[in-house]
């Protein structure tokens, strides 16, 4: 008899490839999210708000499901531009979920996609990120997974959480919202960066979901090719789709090796150990840019003629370029409560917390 997997953020970037490989398992998937855009029509759909507690309590006691993949979230940098919503989904909705799969599936196993934002800052001094390495996130985003984790660990449950690398999407290079526009250029350009392939980390959450790893975190990222800095994996980007990198002043500058503030949380990951036991990589770098040259071919074509205006216009987003530049900040996080319009202490005060007490001990 398969088992019923039930799904959230299935219309998301990682949860609509995760629908197909949790399929692929054998398991009957449910899928849930506020809407159903690119979602199988057969397939089962569930609407489901997961800021909405009643709501959640409902959909898990009629599906009843065996597993739960948690893949629901709204991640950075859109987090920083609408942090209130962050908040209520990653904080609320998780907390709604777990309480709702202990009431109505208790034997269910909960699969939680996390980030390695987790970690917190990480300067190429010092790449490489463990499981077992202590973090200090130092933004909303990257506490709000570490508190999830936490929540998830003394929630009872059977569980295991998954840390995702930038994943790498090639229907979706560049997400529609308006924050991602001057993100691309907040992040310094000898940021290590940890790359994977949306059907790899899709791959490794069925496996988890599957395999039922109870009581582990595991790191998810692509194989050592995607290991790179943010310098090298933006270039090849613009290369493979015939566009010219912005000039390096259209980013911000790196900060000093010897000190974490100004950093991303991006970082290299040891997943070694993880793809032992989940075997989810099959994609590389070569090969991730070489399907993606090959979807662009007619795209590149047809932008030729355009390429400096195209180059002008991305170049214009960033904050550090043009009539309103900012100068670059102490923290990266200086950059972001300017940029974003938001207080320092929605960006940096609140982020730099422990995790919040879990409501489940």
């Amino acid at each position: 008899m398969s088992k019923t997997a039930l799904l959230t953020g299935a219309a998301g970037k990682v949860g609509s490839y995760a629908i197909g490989a949790l399929s692929r398992r054998g398991m009957e998937v449910v899928a849930t999210d506020v809407r159903s855009d690119g979602i199988p029509t057969d397939i089962r759909f569930e609407e489901c708000d997961l800021t909405d507690a009643s709501a959640v309590t409902r959909l898990v006691a009629r599906v009843k499901p065996d597993v739960v993949v948690h893949c629901a979230a709204i991640v950075a940098p859109v987090s920083y531009a609408e942090p209130e919503l962050a908040e209520a989904v990653n904080l609320g909705g998780t907390e709604h979920l777990i309480f709702a799969t202990k009431r109505h599936a208790p034997d269910a196993f909960f699969v939680f996609v996390s980030s390695y934002a987790a970690f917190g800052p990480c300067s190429p001094e010092n790449p490489v990120r463990r499981s077992t390495d202590p973090c200090s996130p130092d933004d909303n985003y990257g506490l709000q997974k570490l508190t999830g984790e936490s929540w998830l660990r003394h929630s009872g449950l059977r569980q295991c959480s998954l840390r995702l690398g930038a994943v790498m999407d090639l229907r979706n290079l560049m997400p529609d919202h308006p924050s991602y526009r001057p993100f691309v250029f907040m992040v310094s350009l000898d940021q290590p960066e940890h790359g994977v392939d949306v059907r790899d980390a899709a791959r490794a959450i069925a496996s988890a979901a599957a395999q039922q790893p109870d009581g582990h975190l595991l790191l998810i990222g692509g194989d050592q090719s995607w290991k790179v800095t943010a310098r090298q994996l933006r270039g090849e980007v613009f290369g493979a789709i015939g566009m010219a990198m912005p000039p390096e002043k259209a980013f911000r500058p790196s900060p000093e090796l010897s000190t974490r503030d100004g950093w991303f949380y991006e970082c290299w990951m040891d997943e070694k150990y993880s793809e032992q036991m989940l075997g989810f990589q099959r994609i590389s770098r070569a090969a991730y840019m070489d399907e993606l040259r090959s979807r662009s071919r007619v795209r590149k074509v047809a932008l030729s003629p355009f390429r400096p205006f195209v180059s002008r216009a991305l170049a214009a987003a960033s904050p550090y370029t043009g009539k309103n530049a900012i100068e670059p900040g102490a923290t990266l996080w200086d950059d972001i409560s300017r940029v974003y319009e938001l207080p320092p202490d929605v960006a940096r005060h609140r982020s730099s917390s422990p995790p919040p007490p879990s409501p489940f001990v």
